[in-house]
């Protein structure tokens, strides 16, 4: 049979191999996240918080546009109710057709 050294040292070899496989683990996980940081770096790429930045200062140019559209729309529509109908002068005039005899002869 096999004697108790032999477990014993079987067994502080799987806990050396587990807390080796996990330093490697932990080393290799650095390792990769270094890498991926590199090359995001060269990629121009902007940060969390940059995006945020930028993306609440848009939110709000969009609501103040929206708000000043409302306004124009406003104002316009009672620019359009102080004059009267019969001299609403929007309207194009339509081009006047070409004859033959608008054509200059050579």
């Amino acid at each position: 049979m096999l004697g108790k050294d032999f477990f014993k040292t079987a067994a502080r070899m799987s806990s050396s191999a587990r807390e080796l496989m996990g330093s490697m683990a932990g080393e290799v996980e650095r390792l990769v996240k270094t890498r991926i940081e590199a090359r995001l770096k060269g990629m121009n790429l902007v940060s969390r918080e940059e995006f945020e930045a930028l993306k609440t200062l848009a939110e709000k140019a969009r609501t103040k546009a929206e708000a000043l559209e409302q306004r124009l729309d406003e104002l316009q529509g009672k620019e359009q109710q102080k004059k009267p109908a019969s001299t609403n002068s929007t309207k194009k005039k339509e081009p006047k057709e070409r004859t033959e005899s608008m054509i200059p002869k050579a």
